[in-house]
């Protein structure tokens, strides 16, 4: 049995007068016996195979050829001329679209298993971020009735804004009445953020919880006195002297 017959692909070796010399067990099985290469060629599909199979610069083409239970099918012709021969392998696009999708559906799968993994760490992240947040913003007790929130980091609108909710669930769940908030480790200072923690002051004062500001530095002073702070809240200079006072 020679090489030809042997590939588990359908292939034939032709002639230049297209006569088929060899064929594989799946060429016969895929396109029944014939002679010459012609006899498995469309109709309409001979004049473009002449020309493109007997020419040895081709290394590809595409003609419709009719198979062994008389069915038209698209076939991709891989060429490879010697001297005097040619081999060729048969591949169906059908074939071809498949094993197209396969790699495809695999190209997808490895994106989902991507995605999956960037949502973990995404998920890891998120979960990092809100711990910096609350210990940006951590909750103090200096006894049952007065807590002090030393802000660390700049002061924006997402500092606070992520902090809100947890301080003032905790301010409702105990008996706080003075809150003091140290600006001593804020570094910028951000309109959105004043905007921010005049909101958390303001809904202290509903919950009958007085807020005292400390620690403001000389370069956040105009910020804060543009947005009209002192009308919400009371400025101490230190907190020593502040926790002195209300101890």
């Amino acid at each position: 049995m020679s090489n030809i017959e042997a590939l588990a692909l359908p292939a034939i070796i032709m002639n230049k007068e297209m006569k088929i010399l060899q064929s594989s067990e799946e060429a016969s099985a895929l396109f029944g016996a014939g002679e010459n290469v012609l006899d498995w060629i469309d109709g309409e599909s001979q004049k473009k195979a002449q020309k493109f199979l007997l020419d040895s610069s081709q290394k590809k083409v595409e003609l419709n050829m009719i198979t062994k239970n008389n069915r038209a099918a698209l076939i991709t012709l891989h060429l490879k001329w010697t001297e005097e021969t040619c081999s060729i392998v048969f591949i169906e696009q059908d074939a071809l679209l498949l094993d197209l999708m396969t790699k495809i559906n695999d190209h997808k799968r490895r994106l989902l298993d991507t995605d999956m993994e960037l949502l973990l760490k995404n998920n890891e992240l998120n979960t990092s971020f809100k711990r910096i947040q609350e210990l940006s913003t951590a909750i103090i007790h200096l006894s049952p009735s007065i807590i002090l929130i030393p802000v660390f980091g700049d002061l924006d609108g997402t500092l606070l804004e992520q902090s809100k909710t947890r301080i003032l669930s905790h301010l409702s769940q105990s008996y706080v009445n003075e809150l003091i908030v140290d600006l001593q480790s804020v570094g910028k200072v951000e309109e959105e953020g004043i905007r921010q923690l005049i909101q958390l002051i303001d809904n202290c004062s509903l919950m009958g919880v007085k807020t005292y500001v400390t620690g403001v530095k000389p370069e956040h002073a105009d910020a804060l006195n543009r947005s009209n702070m002192l009308d919400h809240a009371t400025f101490i200079n230190t907190l020593k002297h502040t926790v002195a006072r209300l101890v």
